[in-house]
């Protein structure tokens, strides 16, 4: 037992003995990863307040022809009932009675199309079928105002605490919170403040902190094209076109959803200046629960360093997987909740019992 504790002491030693993103150490080999098919959708930032509850959550009906549909159209008016009719004919045709259409999944886009008799006539309905059929997720296409993740955190596989990611949009600033709390050991906090123009995200200040002590930071000045940086001592490095720090870097693929190209990135930790590869490495499956999510892979490396973003297409590019490896430990945060301005969008579903289980 006692060989038990102190083998647990020195891994969380070696955990928090560094920042959690220290980046140092040889980088692994590269897990096995299907060929990508699932392309990443540029995120449009959402309305402002004003906007309707539909384009709040990020959702947009998609249309037959690929193109989102406009969530803040008025519904389509409903048709008033026919008078009867008098018959005129020997079998006159039985006049049907006008009902509310019924509710449609966010997936399937219904319009109805106004004739030349007033009438409503239905554009591309459905046949009716006796077994159901599973419909597509939503498509997202607004990325949120404020969306905040839950996460494990682990190491090689065990628990070691939890994890949470905030992000929050008020015009053309952003502010990005990560909160890591491990069963033993101190309370990091990394926190971003920045602006989101048509480039994509420009970071303003990164900090750092354990338990409320301040710790690495980088202060980014765009006009005189320098990065202050340090943590016990204070740097300085020229500040490149597109620097991110590492918070940043989480979102910015997302948001632009379009491929990082073979040019490195400038990325910083607060500690340490990185120059990073980035690329979009395949697509996985991301195990949770009883079920899974899909999962463009993100790696940004160089000669010795590496760190992957699992991506959710389905949940508005979001980081669902931060995976940092080397050769003999593997440190992620895993995913289990999601949410939109307020509204949980995502939790894993139940494990489905083992039949084989007794």
């Amino acid at each position: 037992m006692l060989l038990a504790l102190l083998a647990s002491l020195l891994l969380h030693l070696l955990l928090f003995g560094g920042s959690l993103l220290s980046f140092d150490g040889a980088a692994p080999a590269e897990a096995p990863l299907r060929k990508l098919t699932i392309s990443l959708q540029a995120m449009a930032p959402e309305q402002e307040a004003s906007a309707p509850a539909a384009v709040a959550l990020g959702m947009a009906a998609a249309t037959e022809d690929g193109v989102a549909a406009d969530a803040s159209a008025p519904p389509a008016q409903a048709p008033r009932p026919a008078r009867p009719v008098k018959p005129v004919r020997a079998k006159p045709a039985p006049v049907r009675p006008v009902t509310a259409p019924p509710a449609l999944p966010h997936s399937v886009a219904t319009v109805a199309q106004a004739g030349s008799d007033g009438r409503a006539a239905e554009a591309s309905a459905p046949a009716a079928s006796a077994e159901p059929v599973e419909q597509p997720a939503p498509k997202r296409t607004r990325f949120p105002d404020a969306a905040r993740l839950e996460y494990a955190l682990l190491s090689s596989g065990l628990p070691l605490g939890r994890g949470e990611m905030s992000w929050q949009r008020s015009g053309g600033d952003y502010r990005i919170v990560t909160t890591v709390k491990p069963l033993i050991g101190p309370t990091l906090r990394y926190e971003v403040h920045g602006e989101l123009g048509r480039n994509g995200l420009q970071p303003q200040r990164f900090s750092a902190s354990r338990n409320d002590a301040p710790r690495e930071y980088a202060r980014f000045d765009w006009a005189g094209g320098v990065l202050d940086y340090g943590d016990k001592e204070a740097k300085q490095a020229p500040l490149q076109p597109g620097a991110l720090d590492w918070l940043s870097l989480a979102f910015e693929l997302g948001l632009r959803g379009e491929p990082p190209g073979a040019a490195t990135r400038q990325v910083t930790t607060g500690k340490k200046v990185y120059q990073f590869a980035l690329q979009l490495a395949g697509e996985t499956d991301f195990e949770a629960g009883g079920g899974t999510l899909r999962a463009v892979v993100l790696r940004a490396r160089n000669d010795k360093d590496l760190i992957e973003f699992w991506l959710a297409p389905d949940f508005a590019n979001l980081p669902i997987r931060i995976m940092r490896v080397d050769n003999d430990k593997r440190f992620e945060l895993r995913a289990t909740l999601i949410e939109f301005n307020g509204a949980v969008v995502w939790t894993p579903p139940p494990q489905r019992p083992n039949k084989d289980e007794n």
